[in-house]
C-alpha cells in the first residue's frame, strides 16, 4: 500500500522519493498499520500510552489500532491480539498480562507474517521481534523501596499490593523490591503480597484488609498504577494518613489528590506518553528493516539505548514524583 504523493512543478519522481527517504523523521515509504493491546482499556496509564502511540503514528505515517479487554484478562488479551493478527495488520503488540500465554500468540503472528512486539510488560520467547521497556527494572524497583524506606525510617512491617499475579513486569519488580529490602533494609519486613488486578476499588478493599490484619503496618507499596491510589484511599479512609506510608508505581494524574492531601509523599514512574511514542517509532524501524543500534537518536526523545541480546529498547531512568512535580500531565 504505497503512499500517494502529489507532484508540484518539475520535480521528478526519483528525486522526490530520494528527498522523502533522506528527510529526518520522515514518514516511512509505506502506510503501516500497528496494533497495540494494553492490559486493559479505560485507565489513565494506558490512555497516556495510546496518546504517545498516536502521536508517533501521526508524525511518522502509521495507523494505530488500539484495542484491549475491559479487565486485566489474559484470555481477553489473547483473543484480541489473535483477532488483529487474523486481520493481517503489519504489526501487533501487547503489554502482557502473562509472559507465557502471549508467547504462543507471538508464534502465530510470526507464522502469519505479522511482526509481534511487546511494550511496558514483556512477552517471553524467540518469536518476539521487539521489546520496549519503561526503565531499568532493577533501578525502578530499587527507587520505590528507597522512597518507602525514607518514609518508614528503614524499618517496620510493610505490604505490597500488586495487579495481576501473572503480569510479567509486576513480578519482576516485586523480585527486585525484595532483593533491595534484604540487602539494604533488613529491618523492613514484608508481611504480605496481595493482588487486586487493575482495579482501584479492589486495591482499596485489599489494603483495608491489610490494615486490619496487620495493626503495626508501616507502609504499603502499590506495584501498579491502580494499586497506589487504591491503597491511598484505604489509608485515608482509615484515618492513617501520615502513619502508614503509601508509595509505588503510578502516574501523577491518578495520584495527585492523595499527594496534595498528604497521604502520599512520593511515587515512581516514567512518562507513558513517551513510552507509547517510542514503541511506535521502534516498530516502524523494524517494519522498514532498519537495524537498531546500541544507542539510537529518536526524534523528540533523544538518545535511547538498545540491547540486541534481549531485543529491548529502554526509555530511560525512573522518575520520582513528589508534590514539587505533581503538576506533570500524564
Amino acid at each position: 500500500m504505497t503512499r500517494k504523493i502529489t507532484l508540484a512543478g518539475a520535480v521528478s519522481v526519483p528525486a522526490l522519493a530520494l528527498a522523502v527517504a533522506l528527510a529526518p523523521g520522515s514518514a516511512s515509504a509505506k502506510d503501516y498499520t500497528i496494533g497495540f493491546v494494553p492490559k486493559l482499556v479505560g485507565i489513565p496509564y494506558f490512555t497516556a500510552m495510546k496518546q504517545g502511540l498516536e502521536k508517533a503514528g501521526k508524525k511518522f505515517g502509521a495507523k494505530i489500532v488500539y484495542q484491549g479487554p475491559t479487565t486485566a484478562s489474559v484470555s481477553g488479551q489473547v483473543e484480541i491480539a489473535e483477532s488483529l493478527i487474523n486481520k493481517h495488520l503489519d504489526a501487533v503488540g501487547v503489554s502482557a498480562n502473562s509472559p507465557t500465554a502471549l508467547s504462543a500468540v507471538a508464534k502465530k503472528a510470526k507464522a502469519a507474517g505479522v511482526l509481534f512486539y511487546s511494550s511496558d510488560s514483556q512477552v517471553d520467547g524467540p518469536d518476539v521481534s521487539l521489546r520496549v521497556s519503561q526503565a531499568d527494572d532493577k533501578a525502578l524497583a530499587y527507587a520505590v523501596i528507597d522512597q518507602l524506606a525514607q518514609q518508614v525510617g528503614d524499618k517496620g512491617d510493610v505490604a505490597f499490593v500488586s495487579g495481576g499475579p501473572t503480569a510479567t513486569n509486576l513480578n519482576v519488580w516485586i523480585g527486585f523490591m525484595k532483593d533491595r529490602m534484604k540487602a539494604k533494609y533488613p529491618d523492613m519486613k514484608l508481611v504480605s503480597i496481595q493482588y487486586a488486578g487493575e482495579d482501584i476499588s479492589k486495591a482499596t478493599d485489599v489494603t483495608s484488609q491489610l490494615l486490619s490484619a496487620y495493626p503495626n503496618l508501616k507502609g504499603v507499596v502499590g506495584v501498579n498504577s491502580t494499586a497506589v491510589p487504591g491503597a491511598a484511599q484505604a489509608v485515608l479512609s482509615a484515618g492513617m494518613s501520615g502513619k502508614v506510608a503509601v508509595t509505588g508505581i503510578t502516574d501523577p494524574n491518578t495520584i495527585r489528590p492523595f499527594v496534595n492531601n498528604g497521604t502520599v509523599k512520593s511515587v515512581v514512574l516514567w512518562n507513558p506518553v513517551d513510552l507509547g511514542y517510542l514503541t511506535a517509532w521502534a516498530v516502524l524501524q523494524e517494519l522498514d528493516h532498519k537495524q537498531l543500534k546500541a544507542e539510537n537518536d529518536v526524534p523528540g526523545l533523544g538518545k535511547i539505548a538498545y540491547d540486541a541480546k534481549t531485543k529491548t529498547l529502554l526509555l530511560g531512568k525512573p522518575l520520582v514524583i513528589t508534590k514539587k512535580n505533581i503538576g506533570l500531565n500524564f
